[in-house]
């Protein structure tokens, strides 16, 4: 069998071309022999193209193989020279102008013949908006060549002040009518003037800039103080005298009467004896029968007998004077016979004599003479004696009441009985005025006094010795003065502003003077705005001369107001407010850090000596300390002399405002109750609320 033959598959290595044979790979399918043939290399096929010269880069021709790519340049020519034109941009008026040389071929260029910018052609002008006092006024001015546009603003033209600022009419400016300068605010200064006997007094504010002036706080007159009986005119046997009464305050003359002229007249001898008329007076020291020399005896035309005791003697219970009568043609007794006995002092003692013909004064009883007087005594268990004067006279009038029957208990007790036809009522007050024989007040004497329509009213005197019945009730508005916090709180510990204590003080001065306060107000403090909530307030306080700042234009009104500062505006708002409770606290002695020379040492000593601030247990006071609201409200109070009624707040509880951070078992829960609910107090010796 013939062989099958090779079965050749051909492998390319490497390909022909233009310049190397190519190579193959010859592979037997069948068995697997290999071998290596060429295959001829081909022939270069150039195409020729030309490159034209330009301003940038030479000519030259491009020979090249579309087969293998094999490339010649030839025939090079040199680069072709620029072709520039010149183009000239004209200058504006903010852009210069200059001239561009561009090369048509190649685009390159260079530029020459730089010129600066024209500038703008601003027109004249044209008006937006005018200036103002406060406020820049606007022009628009335009480019003639160019169009553009540019803003200008004017300087603002200034006020022009008006008039200066006055106490009630700020400074304007007579352009715009802007305020320069708020209103000043008078700067009260006050004078009191106290009330007369006829006159009522009063406060006069007068402004220290314009002299305004206002009258507050009137008072009523005092009512005329009659004196004792002068002597114009002394009596004679064939004339009578005259006397006068003048008030004691005023030197006015208010009554006149006659003196009935004397028919007889003597002085006792130094066996107490004087004869008047067919009478024979003696005039003796009742205990130890020694007579009483220098008395002054009259007989009168209605056959009384007064007698003024020597000036060595008084009426005094406790060594009684006797007065015997006796007719001079037998020495027989003279009964029932009218006697009235005074003193140096005007002490005065009546009665008539009894079947002997004598009397003893002063008694336990007796009747009021011109005077409104009668002196009486009494003996205590002890046996002590003690003499009393008593005095009534109408509460309104000062005049005397005469004829009210006086007499005095075993216990000193005090029983007057008014004559028919007096009135005892509120309208007709009448006063009783105790003293002992030698005019010193007697305080703490229980009196009765009696009408003729069985009225009764009783009471005890006081430290001047006067007693006025029937009491009427005085009474008087409390208002709140304090709040508490939107939450509900009081917040006792809590401090307290400038501002805050500013409103304290101002809503009680306005509710005494009834004032309304302005919600918004300019003051001459720097740091509080006209509406700030606290403005009106302070503005008040200024015009009465209470309220100081940090400094003249500064007030602080959101610092917490220390010790010192409350107790410096306490004291001013008392001096201004005028009434309150300013009974005298001797017992204070100085705190041991606040030196004589702190500037609110004197307001502190004030406040302190009229019991209205305490200090603390160690005799300090703690002068720049904060002080908190409950103490705020316990120095106000004793201030103006306010008080709880503990039994109507435990009766009415859940009428009143409470707070719940003020239980009734914290030290200062009465007088926030004082202070945070209105309330008509009934003054007495303490204050109850009026149901």
């Amino acid at each position: 069998m013939d062989s099958l033959g090779h079965a050749w598959q051909s492998i390319v290595i490497r390909d022909a071309t233009c310049e190397t044979d190519g190579k193959l790979l010859e592979l037997c399918s069948r068995c697997g022999q290999m071998k290596q043939t060429a295959t001829p290399k081909g022939e270069h096929q150039y195409k020729t193209y030309p490159v034209a010269a330009t301003c940038m880069n030479p000519g030259y021709t491009v020979r090249e193989c579309s087969v293998c790519g094999d490339r010649h340049i030839e025939d090079i020519t040199s680069v072709l020279p620029h072709n520039y034109e010149s183009h000239v941009i004209a200058a504006t008026c903010e852009g210069g102008g200059k001239t561009i040389h561009r090369c048509d071929g190649c685009g390159s260029s260079f530029v020459t013949d730089y010129t600066d910018s024209l500038g703008h052609s601003w027109d004249k002008g044209t008006l937006v908006t005018n200036a103002t006092c406060t406020g820049e006024g606007v022009m628009e001015y335009r480019c003639t060549r160019c169009g553009y546009h540019r803003i200008e603003g004017n300087e603002a033209a200034g006020h022009v002040p008006g008039n200066d600022a006055t106490c009630t009419q700020p400074q304007l400016c007579t352009k715009c009518g802007a305020v320069l300068k708020n209103v000043l605010g008078h700067d009260y200064k006050s004078e009191v003037t106290a009330p007369t006997c006829t006159e009522m007094g009063y406060t006069t504010n007068t402004c220290a800039r314009c002299g305004d002036t206002t009258k507050t706080d009137y008072t009523e007159p005092a009512g005329h103080k009659p004196g004792d009986w002068i002597i114009d005119k002394e009596p004679t046997t064939d004339s009578e005298g005259s006397k006068h009464k003048e008030c004691t305050v005023c030197g006015e003359k208010l009554e006149a009467q006659p003196i009935e002229k004397i028919y007889n007249s003597a002085t006792t001898d130094s066996k107490g004896e004087a004869i008047v008329g067919g009478y024979l007076v003696t005039v003796t020291d009742t205990d130890t029968k020694n007579p009483v020399a220098n008395a002054a005896v009259a007989l009168h035309k209605d056959n009384s007998i007064s007698i003024r005791l020597p000036n060595s003697r008084l009426l005094d219970y406790a060594d009684q004077t006797t007065v015997t009568v006796q007719l001079v043609k037998d020495k027989s007794a003279v009964p029932d016979m009218s006697i009235a006995v005074t003193d140096k002092n005007d002490n005065y003692a009546s009665g008539k004599t009894d079947k002997a013909g004598q009397i003893t004064v002063p008694t336990g009883s007796g009747k009021t003479n011109e005077d409104g007087k009668v002196t009486t005594g009494y003996e205590d268990a002890d046996g002590d004696r003690w003499t009393l004067t008593v005095k009534v006279i109408r509460t309104d009038t000062k005049r005397p009441i005469s004829g009210s029957a006086v007499s005095i208990g075993k216990t000193g007790n005090i029983t007057v009985k008014l004559p028919d036809g007096t009135d005892l009522d509120a309208k007709h007050q009448v006063t009783v005025i105790v003293t002992d024989h030698k005019k010193a007040p007697q305080q703490g004497k229980n009196v009765t006094v009696k009408g003729d329509l069985g009225q009764s009213a009783v009471g005890k005197t006081d430290k001047n010795g006067e007693l006025t019945v029937p009491e009427v009730e005085q009474t008087e508005r409390h208002g709140v003065y304090i709040v508490g916090y939107t939450d509900g709180t009081f917040g006792p510990s809590r401090s307290m502003t400038r501002a805050e204590a500013a409103a304290i003080f101002a809503r009680l001065l306005a509710e005494k003077n009834g004032d309304t306060i302005s919600t918004a107000a300019n003051t001459k403090f720097a740091d509080i705005p006209a509406h700030a909530w606290y403005s009106g307030y302070v503005k008040y306080l200024s015009n009465n001369g209470i309220t100081y700042g940090k400094s003249k234009t500064i007030f602080a009104p959101n610092d917490a107001i220390t010790r010192a500062e409350f107790t410096t505006m306490a004291v001013r708002f008392f001096d201004v407010y005028g009434s309150g409770d300013a009974e005298i606290m001797e017992q204070f002695s100085g705190f041991n850090d606040v030196s004589s020379g702190y500037w609110a040492a004197e307001y502190i000593k004030y406040a302190a000596l009229h019991g209205w601030i305490n200090g603390y247990g160690d005799g300090s006071f703690h002068a720049d300390r904060e002080i908190n609201r409950a103490e705020v409200i316990t120095i106000v109070n004793r201030l103006l002399g306010r008080e709880a009624d503990e039994d109507y707040i435990a009766d009415n509880l859940r009428k009143l405002n409470t707070f719940p951070d003020v239980s009734r078992k914290h030290w200062a829960y009465y007088a926030v109750m004082e202070a945070a609910n209105a309330h008509t107090a009934i003054l007495g010796d303490s204050e109850s609320w009026s149901k």
